[in-house]
């Protein structure tokens, strides 16, 4: 489980290590087991659930979409 330091009753401080979890600055660092279960409550850190994938396109899966007309429809003649 990944934790960010909150720092937020520490007056300031921007790194800390805590049950034996190194944090410097606001970047997530990793903490397992008894660690990660005494941070999930401590006040001072907050879980970073991990980012989305970002798809990739390939170039030959693109489905070409005829784009939309724009503007008001013709009038008909009649």
């Amino acid at each position: 489980m990944k934790f960010r330091f909150v720092g937020q009753y520490t007056n300031g401080r921007d790194s800390i290590t805590i049950l034996g979890v190194r944090f410097d600055g606001r970047e997530p660092s990793e903490a397992s087991g008894e660690s990660a279960e005494r941070l999930a409550r401590h006040p001072e850190f907050e879980i970073v659930e991990d980012e989305p994938e970002i798809p990739v396109i390939i170039e030959n899966e693109i489905a070409e979409e005829t784009p939309k007309r724009r503007g008001r429809p013709r009038r008909s003649e009649g």
